[in-house]
């Protein structure tokens, strides 16, 4: 019967082409969020979730792939089902608890649950995430699409410990434990076939399989490729010296854990040679793989319907009191998949909708189009709207029109329920904000409205449970705050409510009042300063362009339609131009933030508060500081022309290009973002042209309004509003430098010594790293170092060229608790035991070099130079991959050191590419958009040459960028070659491009 699985198998890509017929959810559904983790992975409102596995090859560290991790993840957390008894267990994220049992060996699970922590919120929970990983895991390697359905609940505690299948097992103990999980003999082995064509065996983790120093990195692949393939299967068939798994053969048969050799043998190779073809392979793990991710709890979990990308989906949709209280702004985006009809068949996007009565408006909404996003099989556009509604017939729910080219048109009405929009509660975001750790919101609540509305807050707290690894899934912990009711405006009543938290990062809020709710906010989207809602109505002297109304719809700029500018005034801060980098440096060096997916300008300036400055480069940077660097200066307003990736009427820089702000209340009056101002620089006056009047006559700012963070209450003058808290006691934890730790004291900030590793006795990475267990870990040894948040490195002395530099350096907070500093790029946070404050640092330091000191201080400016152009991204060090320590040679000295040439030059070829030249970025879209890659501690021009094999053209840039490509894309340029002057991570004498520069090199012919 077993033989039958070869002539019933479906192509795997018939298994995608089936998905296309799949009538959208009802949305608002359970599993939107999931969708749009799933399916946004690039673009505009991507979530980035694929990236940590893009490409394939990506690892933490040398010896690692993440992809074989996320893999390895999905089996552990099914492994302790028991089909047939409680607990079931089963895919729950329990794994998350059980990193200290015996048979969940590696730091892979500890990384994949970090990540998996960084999206894990009310609407999407971690057992979602640990099945979306294995489908993701597989997709980005180039396998089949693993089926998802949603719905699985997260247990809380570790479940049965020793069930996890070992090596050394006998075939009855492997089939008894996959009976228990749910899966036949024949499963059994398709399933560890499908989970071994992707990643090997650390040497460290299992010495009797893996001799250590018989590997690269102590780390063996199970066939001869990263990738997802039948090369586990055709290789083991084929036999030695093609099979080089090592669980097939090698020392794991001595040592009887040669398990992949068992398992597959067991029926004499017969389902593993019917997966010998490509096609066979990959539908059969589509399959299994999909079956593993269902095993869940049945009295628990009721599991949804395969997830499938929305043919049409709203996104982000929000409606704003405006001032006067008798205009409403809806505002969104329209989501659209472009998968198998392109975008350029569509014509226009349009809204009808219905007022608050259920009547249907005449007049349809337009949506202008906007940003694009993609996932592994799909392409969507995104269609902007925002409109002015009046407060008394607003707006109750909408269907979607989308017109094609020929005239034809399709109409989507949410399976006949259309699109629901509430308006009895609406969050007011202009006049929410967080600052110092209080949060403040304000909400208009329809004064039809019976039930007191309440804010609801969710927080990620640091999990605790589980010794001595503690489970690196954080906590949700959820708080109700009363809100207290002020002013009025139009039908709606205003309230308020402020809450103390730890973190904008990865809080949600919202407002509920009975069944009504305005929810799943987020923290890192508020300004600083809460606005004045005001009470004078917008006039109606022009017309918005988004709308074919012409009598209740006019609006001043104030309320028009959201178009594309260069926004005046952001909180408290006020723009000053698009602005350069500076010479060798940051423009803005206090502080740095990025995300390349979600990228606002009020979600730069919430993380910059405190700060004089802000700005956003590259579409997804974002850079704090009190003072500009040296040669930072105004440039051409349309230089900075990247569109930020998290809204589409904001620009966000370019490459080496800043949208800076300043803090309102240090502008003068003269500066050039007033259309008034002085015309002492021309080109800051003709800036100020460019930018929208629709935004400055919509951005007063109250200075009236009040920041609580001790008190019970906090009022606004104009609104007369107040505010209670439940936790106004809670003390707010601050970043810091901890000066203690242990027996061991602060000793300062320091620098990478001079080929070698400055404390290079023992190192500990750590994903959960903070001060306390560095030093513990170090115990010891007399100093331990933090370094580039996750790493600690223990030793007796420096290393030859470390030098002392400022505190402020050491700016990377740790990995394991975001208060703490944890040394930086090439940058140390230093520890002694049982020695002094930094105020007496050179005494033990020079105790312990005295005989190297001449060398020390004449080596720093030498490292001091060679890493300058390379240090305007904070983490380029050549040294500071967690992975480094295994290329450094104990053996290195001084002298070979200092004869080594210190030039970086512009190399002629590398492997089978030669030089190309210095080439811009191109228009909108990157110069080579075939594959990246990135490594900003140790890249180097033959490391992005390997990751580039296959491609005519690779280029690095910004010093740790690799891209890759067989054309230039439109706008893409020769420039002079010495413009590209950044010298690479990894090695000190070649050029790694710069901020929009690739050092760019072609397939040799």
């Amino acid at each position: 019967m077993q033989l039958l699985l070869g002539p019933t198998i479906v192509p795997w890509f018939a298994l995608f082409f089936s998905r296309l017929v799949v009538a959208d959810p009802t949305w608002p559904s359970a599993i939107d969020e999931l969708e749009d983790v799933m399916y946004l992975s690039t673009g505009y409102r991507s979530r980035g979730f694929a990236s940590s596995v893009t490409p394939c090859s990506s690892g933490v560290s040398a010896g690692r792939n993440t992809a074989a991790e996320w893999l390895r993840t999905g089996f552990h957390d099914m492994a302790n089902a028991n089909v047939f008894n409680a607990p079931h267990g089963g895919i729950d994220a329990s794994l998350a608890y059980e990193l200290n049992n015996g048979d969940n060996i590696g730091t892979g699970f500890n990384t994949a649950f970090v990540t998996y922590g960084n999206f894990f919120n009310t609407q999407l929970s971690a057992a979602d995430l640990v099945a979306l990983g294995v489908y993701t895991s597989v997709r980005a390697c180039g396998g089949p699409i693993v089926p998802v359905k949603g719905g699985r609940k997260d247990a809380t505690s570790a479940g049965p410990s020793a069930q996890i299948p070992q090596p050394q097992n006998a075939i009855s103990l492997f089939r008894n434990q996959f009976t228990r999980m749910g899966f036949s003999n024949t499963e059994m082995i398709q399933m560890v076939a499908c989970g071994h064509t992707l990643g090997g065996v650390h040497a460290g983790n299992f010495p009797t399989i893996v001799a250590p120093g018989t590997a690269p990195d102590d780390y063996q692949l199970f066939d001869s490729t990263v990738e997802f393939d039948n090369k586990v299967v055709t290789r083991y068939l084929a036999g030695p010296p093609l099979d080089t798994d090592p669980l097939s053969l090698g020392i794991s048969v001595t040592n009887t854990r040669n398990s992949d050799k068992v398992v597959f043998n067991s029926d004499s190779n017969v389902t593993v040679t019917a997966m010998s073809t490509t096609d066979a392979f990959n539908s059969v793990c589509a399959t299994i793989l999909g079956k593993m991710i269902d095993v869940v709890d049945p009295a628990l979990v009721t599991l949804s319907d395969v997830v499938t990308p929305y043919a049409v989906k709203p996104t982000g949709l929000q409606l704003t009191l405006l001032s006067g209280g008798t205009l409403l702004k809806f505002s969104g985006d329209i989501r659209v998949r472009t998968t198998t009809r392109s975008a350029s068949q569509i014509v226009s996007v349009q809204l009808a909708y219905k007022d608050r009565t259920g009547l249907a408006v005449s007049a349809p909404i337009v949506a202008a189009a906007g940003g694009t996003a993609a996932g592994f099989d799909d392409t969507f556009s995104f269609y902007a709207f925002s409109t002015n509604l009046p407060v008394a017939s607003s707006i109750s729910s909408f269907t979607v029109t989308v017109n094609l080219v020929g005239g034809t048109s399709e109409t989507y009405n949410n399976n006949g329920a259309e699109y629901p929009v509430d308006d009895s509660v609406i969050v007011l975001t202009p006049q929410s904000c967080y600052n110092a750790g209080n949060l403040t919101v304000v909400a208009a609540v329809r004064n039809t409205l019976t039930v007191a509305p309440t804010v609801t807050v969710t927080q990620k707290v640091k999990n605790t449970a589980g010794s001595p690894i503690a489970s690196p899934l954080p906590n949700l912990v959820n708080a109700t705050v009363s809100m207290v009711q002020g002013a009025s405006s139009g039908p709606y009543n205003l309230y308020s409510a402020s809450y103390t938290i730890a973190s904008s990062v990865g809080t949600k809020y919202g407002v509920v009042s009975g069944s009504s709710a305005d929810t799943f906010k987020d923290a890192t989207d508020l300004g600083a300063t809460c606005q004045d809602l005001g009470t004078t109505p917008p006039s109606s002297t022009s017309t918005s362009s988004t709308t074919s109304q012409t009598s209740t719809s006019t609006s001043t700029s104030a309320s028009a339609s959201a178009t594309l500018s260069h926004k005046p005034i952001v909180g408290a801060y006020t723009f000053q131009g698009c602005y350069t980098e500076a010479n060798g440096v940051r423009a803005l060096s206090g502080s740095s933030n990025y995300d390349y997916t979600g990228m606002t300008l009020e979600k730069c300036a919430g993380l910059c508060t405190g700060f004089t400055y802000w700005g956003v480069e590259y579409g997804g940077e974002c850079y704090c500081g009190n003072s500009l660097g040296a040669g930072s200066v105004l440039a051409a307003l349309n230089d900075c022309s990247f569109i930020c990736p998290g809204s589409s009427v904001q620009y966000c820089g370019a490459g080496n290009r800043l949208e800076l702000y300043k803090l309102s209340s240090l502008v003068s009056t003269t500066s050039g973002i007033s259309s008034t101002s002085s015309s002492s620089s021309s080109t800051r006056s003709s800036s100020s042209a460019v930018v929208s009047s629709s935004d400055t006559s919509s951005s007063s700012i109250s200075s009236t309004t009040a920041h609580p963070s001790t008190t019970s209450s906090s009022s606004s003058s104009s609104q007369s509003l107040t505010s209670s808290t439940t936790s106004s006691s809670t003390a707010v934890p601050t970043l810091r430098i901890v000066k203690s730790a242990g027996v061991y004291n602060y000793l300062g900030c320091f620098t990478e010594a001079n080929g070698v590793r400055a404390l290079a006795a023992a190192s500990f990475p750590d994903d959960t790293n903070t001060v306390e267990k560095c030093v513990a870990a170090c115990s010891p040894y007399l100093y331990a170092g933090a370094e580039y948040g996750r790493e600690c490195w223990c030793a007796n002395s420096f290393g030859i060229g470390s030098a002392q530099v400022s505190d402020s350096e050491c700016s990377m907070t740790c990995s394991g608790d975001q208060y703490e500093y944890c040394g930086a790029g090439n940058r140390l946070t230093v520890y002694i035991k049982n020695g002094t404050d930094s105020g007496s640092v050179s005494s033990p330091l020079l105790r312990t070099t005295t005989s190297t000191s001449t060398s020390i201080s004449s080596a720093v400016s030498s490292i001091q130079t060679s890493t300058s152009p390379s240090s305007v991204r904070s983490s380029t060090s050549t040294l500071a991959s967690s992975s480094g320590s295994s290329t450094i040679r104990s053996t290195t000295t001084t002298s070979s050191i200092s004869s080594t040439p210190t030039v970086p030059s512009i190399k002629a070829s590398v492997g089978n590419y030669n030089y190309y030249g210095c080439q811009t970025e191109a228009t909108n879209i990157r110069a080579l958009s075939g594959a990246s890659y990135y490594n900003y501690t140790a890249m180097t021009l033959e490391m992005c040459a390997g990751n580039c094999v296959g491609w005519k053209y690779f280029g690095a840039e910004y010093g740790g960028e690799c891209y890759c490509g067989n054309s230039f894309n439109t706008g893409s340029v020769a420039a002079p070659d010495a413009e590209c002057s950044f010298i690479c991570p990894g090695d000190k004498l070649e050029y790694c491009g710069a901020g929009n520069r690739l050092s760019a090199y072609v397939l040799k012919t």
